[in-house]
């Protein structure tokens, strides 16, 4: 959880708002890291997670579809 809130203070900061000209962009990608990472802990929670987080990472369909996403919105914020 921490990493998203240091994902929004990088957002927030004047320096980001140089290497991005559409910032406004980049604030969709806590939200998908929320979603993920609460993902990932109901999934061990219920063991239902076999394996180690990376692994499953990139086996899993959603996971795969989240980064993409979070990709796309951060190519999204570097174009004008």
């Amino acid at each position: 959880m921490a990493t998203i809130v240091v994902l929004a203070l990088y957002i927030n900061d004047p320096a980001t708002a140089r290497l991005y000209p559409s910032t406004v962009w980049l604030w969709l990608v806590p939200p998908l890291m929320l979603y993920w990472i609460s993902r990932v802990w109901m999934k061990a929670h219920r063991g239902e997670m076999h394996d180690d987080p990376v692994l499953f990472a990139l086996h899993d369909r959603q996971s795969l579809l989240t980064a993409a996403l979070g990709g796309l919105c951060f190519a999204l914020a570097s174009t004008a």
